[in-house]
């Protein structure tokens, strides 16, 4: 690839949307607060300087892309004037790092974004109004506002809250230590987040929250969907083996409600109304099934399709303790796991005990029967012929893989798209099959932990735990109630721009902060969060500070590159300075780089070959015995699910209608009597120019979009009197914003989107959050913990 350097100083060469489009594949980013101009990685300016004054530093990229690129950052004079990918030992293929990544330093060397100092709030809560003052008045307000907490309310009533700002270990973690050493509550964190129906639905059916392919397995696949996943703007370093399976001669399907930049690669566009998805894999599974195109031998062999279940409760048959079959050979009920039988997919039995029951498989056929190729089409907004085009594809161009999104998850019943999904894969007998699949992330990240760093010398479980003390761990979706009923008298909140990300934001600002009494945000840049805390910190960036990311098969390392920015601290050492006026700062008795040597100390194989200097020098270590070839789950079709089996019966959700993989319609559907009020779904996606709150501030990336906009078809524009580039209002009954309008055929009939992360500065009024809610979903509370559904929002536009 062409070698591009983005010129990102002001004093430099005027940068053009154009330049920017054609450095979208840059290898180099040069930093506005460094060497004057645009100096690309092969120019004698900057190759005189690096040999003459620079110095290279390692780190890597802790935001939450689950990326995780390795990083090269050139420093001199005590800035970072360029960042370069880093390499990842084992992979040649694969130095990558995108824009965002790249630019981060030019926001962490501004003043003006940085917290630099502690500050004290003196003005109202929402204005923005703090004083400076020293790190000794800050520990000490905290240990007293903590110690009150303790003695009025207990230590429950302190809450430890953290997203997922930075994912590197010590930051990460250092707010649920310190809160399991106070004995304060934590938060289970994915489900406020919107994060957390994958984990649901995928554990509904694998017995664990990953299950994925590598990438680079698509390669061996004849056709690739891309469900609900822009790769093209969120995970560009998957994309270029998306595109080689392309070369290949796979075809690539992209459906999303929006044309994204994926979809602008792909084969196929498939534009599927949002919260259709399950319908559709239904309509795919009954398509399959009708056509005998479904894998029989694979359902008996490796999924519950043949298990028996009670037609009395729904309950899986059991002789004894063993899950049992009707095995057509001996025509009698078996163990599941007797050998040499043939299981019945279809039919219904009577027990010994006299119990009428039928295989579970059963109960899927009915389900999907439903869902006929003219019904599915009806549902999702599809021609016909696409849906069964889709169908047939997807069961005869063997193998196909499915690499599914984020973005189908921020829906009311958020797991189920993923467990549909992949029902539809285990139906076509794709799962544990190379080039197949129905991955939501990569696979390596649960085929090859880390020894040493996750099992089992050193868990961070253990680290974070520590203390001896009661902790009581809640579900991140009920913080908003427990703060309503006057439950949490103290709030920190580390690596998280809770406001701006959460939903709801007029619920918020005005029901649950106002019932906290005292609120501590760490942060190093100034957040909509900020103004609403007490005390806000200044943290350090991943440029600063001694951590370690785990990407298997690799360790990152982040080292400071630069001075320290004010006199701004890492997550740890705040939380030690807290601890140690609390009582326990024993339990924090080690430097940042001490924890880290600590915890790149193993007597596991894996980590004969770890030199300490070598991994400062280069910024990664690879463990001895790395796997580098493509992987995926499942090769020895061994499942954690309670039957051992891919499992798309649940029993525990019968009573609640789940047992099956089903389709329900949006909470807030646009048929319902709400749509005759505010006909319009907005949906809030990831674009390039951000990870969630971080990044939309640089420079380099302003240049491609300055302000949020709504996408808005052509249709449901002129309906209301709407142009390009129109001021309009975005609004439902929680509250408004206002942008402009970007009208597109890239978007559905009926659909609005608008960017997420973008801060109320930006806006002309309002934010988009005002629009999203947090409704708790039983299904989901039984499962684990509700899902914020921040794309089941419906609202009406209207020109201003």
């Amino acid at each position: 690839m062409k070698k591009v350097s983005m010129g990102l100083s002001f004093k430099g060469p005027k940068i053009t949307r154009r330049m920017f489009l054609k450095g979208v594949g840059a290898v180099t980013v040069t930093s506005s607060l460094g060497m004057a101009g645009a100096l690309s990685s092969g120019s004698p300016a900057l190759k005189a300087a690096d040999e003459a004054t620079v110095k290279y530093v390692h780190s890597c990229c802790t935001v939450n892309c689950t990326s995780r690129c390795h990083l090269k950052g050139h420093v001199q004079g005590g800035k970072i004037v360029a960042v370069t990918p880093g390499l990842l030992p084992g992979r040649d293929d694969y130095p990558n790092a995108c824009l965002r990544g790249m630019s981060y330093a030019q926001r962490l060397q501004d003043p003006k974004e940085r917290v630099l100092y502690p500050m004290k709030r003196v003005g109202e809560r929402g204005e923005g109004k703090f004083e400076q003052i020293t790190w000794d008045e800050a520990y000490d307000i905290i240990a007293e506002k903590l110690t009150e907490t303790k003695e009025n309310y207990g230590t429950q009533a302190a809450s430890f809250f953290t997203m997922s700002g930075n994912l590197a270990k010590l930051a990460w973690e250092s707010t649920t230590r310190l809160g399991a050493c106070f004995g304060g509550t934590t938060y289970i964190t994915e489900g406020l987040m919107g994060d957390h129906g994958a984990s649901m639905g995928m554990r509904l059916v694998f017995g664990q929250e990953r299950g994925g392919h590598d990438t680079r397995d698509y390669l061996n696949s004849k056709l690739v969907i891309i469900w609900g996943r822009n790769l093209a703007d969120t995970h560009t370093s998957e994309l270029r083996y998306i595109i080689k399976a392309r070369e290949n001669g796979a075809k690539i399907i992209v459906i999303d409600p929006r044309q994204s930049s994926t979809a602008a690669v792909a084969d196929q566009w498939v534009p599927i109304r949002p919260q259709t998805d399950p319908a559709l894999a239904l309509g795919m599974i009954n398509y399959l099934i009708s056509h005998n195109l479904h894998d029989t031998a694979w359902l008996k062999a490796n999924s519950c399709a043949p298990l028996l279940v009670r037609n009395d409760n729904g309950q899986y048959l059991r002789l004894g303790e063993q899950y049992a079959v009707w095995d057509e050979n001996s025509r009698t009920i078996v163990p599941a796991d007797t050998p040499n039988i043939n299981p019945a997919l279809a039919g219904e039995y009577t027990s010994a005990e006299g119990l009428k029951c039928h295989p579970s498989f059963v109960d899927l056929v009915d389900e999907a029967a439903k869902y006929t190729i003219k019904a599915t089409a009806e549902i999702c907004g599809l021609e016909e012929a696409v849906v069964e085009q889709l169908a047939h594809e997807y069961a005869t161009m063997k193998p196909a893989g499915i690499r599914m999104g984020q973005g189908m998850q921020r829906v009311y019943h958020s797991f189920s798209p993923f467990r549909t999904v992949a029902t539809l894969a285990a139906v076509a007998g794709y799962i544990g099959v190379s080039g197949g699949g129905a991955s939501h992330m990569g696979g390596t990240s649960s085929i090859n932990p880390i020894p040493g760093v996750t099992v089992p010398d050193f868990n961070f479980k253990e680290w974070t735990d520590i203390g001896g003390k009661p902790i009581t761990e809640r579900k991140s979706a009920h913080i908003y109630d427990m703060a309503e009923k006057g439950e949490i008298k103290f709030l920190w909140i580390g690596v998280s721009n809770f406001v701006n990300q959460s939903p709801d934001a007029n619920r918020v600002i005005n029901k649950v902060l106002p019932n906290i009494p005292f609120i501590v945000h760490v942060d190093p840049f100034w957040t909509w969060t900020g103004k609403y805390a007490d005390l806000v910190l200044p943290g350090k960036t991943h440029w600063e500070v001694w951590d370690i990311l785990v990407r298997s098969p690799w360790v990152m390392l982040d080292q400071p590159a630069i001075p320290t920015m004010g006199e701004s601290k890492s997550d740890c050492e705040i939380a030690s300075g807290v601890a140690e006026r609390l009582g326990f700062g024993h339990l924090w008795n080690k430097t940042d780089e001490e924890w880290v040597r600590t915890f790149m100390t193993s007597e596991h194989p894996a980590f004969a070959s770890f030199n300490w200097d070598k991994f400062v020098g280069e910024g990664i270590f690879t463990r001895s015995d790395g796997i580098f070839d493509p992987v995926y789950s499942f090769k020895d079709q061994k499942y954690k699910t309670p039957t051992g089996k891919f499992e798309f019966y649940t029993e525990r959700l019968k009573e609640l209608g789940e047992h099956v993989p089903t389709y329900k319609p949006m909470l807030e559907n646009p048929r319902g009597e709400l749509g005759k009020k505010f006909p319009l779904v907005c949906i809030n996606y990831h674009d390039r120019l951000n990870v969630h709150t971080q990044h939309m501030l640089y420079p380099a990336l302003r240049i491609v979009q300055s302000e949020p906009e709504i996408q808005i078809n052509p249709v449901d524009a002129a309906a209301r009197g709407i142009t390009h580039g129109d001021k309009v209002k975005v609004f439902n009954d929680r509250g408004h914003c206002v942008v402009k309008a970007f009208v597109t055929e890239g978007i559905v009939p009926g659909v609005t989107a608008i960017a997420s992360g973008w801060s109320p500065d930006y806006y002309i009024e309002g934010n988009l959050q005002n629009l999203t809610h947090l409704t708790l979903n039983p299904v989901e509370e039984a499962i684990s913990q509700t899902n914020s559904a921040f794309y089941d929002v419906l609202v009406e536009v209207q020109k201003v």
